[in-house]
């Protein structure tokens, strides 16, 4: 979480410290627990490269570490996930994307993702305003 590239276009700036990403992930685990997200670690090979899940149903979000990009993982998590969410009984599950992430786009409408609308400067990142895209997948169409 500290690779600016990575995290380019995430809703925060890249962590300065492990400490910053220590209390992202208790955070994210006492979250969890609480039955506000549905979040999973992403590992290739024993080692962490990302996460994926919602934070509350159905709205998702991702990241991979970019020495894994375009290698198919995140497509795979991310279809892992769709059938998961399916099994849960959900009936879509949605993306906001900054428009600039055309890799995201892309891969969210290879997973089945279809646009259904933009907003200009929907939320700010160290200081500057994101657009969004927003995305929708049905799991019982």
């Amino acid at each position: 979480m500290s690779d600016a590239e990575t995290m380019r276009f995430w809703s925060s700036p890249p962590h300065s410290t492990l400490a910053e990403t220590e209390k992202w992930l208790a955070s994210m685990i006492e979250a969890d627990r609480a039955g506000e997200s549905d979040e999973f670690i992403l590992e290739h090979q024993g080692r962490v490269i990302g996460k994926l899940g919602a934070w509350r149903h159905p709205e998702i979000g991702f990241f991979l570490d970019r020495d894994y990009w375009g290698r198919g993982l995140a497509s795979e998590a991310l279809l892992q996930f769709i059938n998961y969410a399916r099994d849960l009984g959900l009936n879509c599950l949605t993306a906001d994307v900054d428009p600039r992430n055309t890799a995201c786009l892309h891969l969210l409408a290879k997973c089945g993702f279809h646009e259904t609308g933009r907003q200009s400067a929907t939320y700010v990142v160290d200081g500057q305003a994101c657009d969004s895209v927003y995305l929708k997948v049905d799991l019982y169409p």
